[in-house]
């Protein structure tokens, strides 16, 4: 019951910063659309402002829903695996074991999402992006635990784009234990971000930002780090022994 309240509070809170409710569709009508539309069909949501609404538990049976509005929506437990979210704004949105898995989320904002059913440390997520495209998506807030695995996630911006974005609530993205196992973080920008005992096993993660991250623990056998900066990043106990490229990668000496 608890937990149920916490999610409605968070809804209700990003509604409050969004301001007025405005979204195109209520939750009846959407469940409504996905629920009747035919066989071999693909529901078409694109561009709609869905801000707001509770779409927990939905089946959104790969709907193209680019460039949606979902601030503050409640998708906890949401099935948008092979959804086109390209553009899409998922700020603020209840993500918890939400299954995301093989969808397009490129150039998708999704920044603070409420990820995790309570604020332990060691929380469990069951959100997955497991083989998703985030080309160019903006992520920032706690994604620990979060899978990435084959994931393509070529020049995401892991933190606030701009310097003045957030910052006072959330200056360094929590990637702790995450799940980049076999995924392409080519030019991402990883950089000061949180990423203790995080699996980049086999992640091509060529030209990547890690300027300033933690990396405590964390495992890059067999990943590909041709051209990565590691500078000033911190590394004890940070597996890079099999790594691939490592002597191309730039800033390995002054890392801590």
């Amino acid at each position: 019951m608890w937990k149920t309240a916490l999610r409605i509070m968070v809804c209700y809170a990003a509604l409050a910063v969004s301001g007025a409710y405005a979204a195109d569709m209520n939750a009846r009508q959407v469940t409504r659309l996905l629920f009747t539309i035919p066989a071999g069909s693909t529901p078409d949501l694109s561009n709609k402002d869905l801000s707001g609404l509770d779409l927990s538990g939905l089946d959104f049976k790969k709907a193209k829903l680019d460039g949606v509005n979902f601030y503050g929506s409640d998708l906890a437990h949401a099935n948008l695996s092979g959804a086109s979210l390209k553009s899409a704004r998922l700020d603020r949105a209840t993500l918890i074991g939400a299954d995301f898995s093989r969808a397009d989320l490129s150039g998708a904002s999704l920044l603070r999402p409420n990820v995790f059913e309570d604020m332990k440390p060691l929380s469990h997520s069951g959100l997955s992006f497991a083989g998703a495209r985030l080309v160019g998506a903006n992520l920032n807030g706690r994604f620990d635990g979060v899978n990435f695995s084959h994931a393509d996630l070529s020049s995401a911006i892991f933190g606030p784009r701009d310097p003045r974005e957030e910052v006072l609530i959330t200056p360094m993205m929590s990637l702790k234990a995450a799940n980049f196992h076999g995924s392409r973080l080519v030019g991402a920008d990883l950089a000061s971000n949180s990423l203790e005992n995080t699996d980049f096993t086999g992640a091509d993660l060529t030209n990547a930002d890690l300027r300033g991250a933690r990396l405590g623990g964390a495992n890059f056998s067999d990943a590909i780090l041709d051209g990565a900066n590691l500078t000033g990043a911190t590394t004890p106990d940070t597996n890079l022994r099999s790594a691939r490229s490592l002597k191309a990668a730039v800033g390995l000496a002054a890392t801590r």
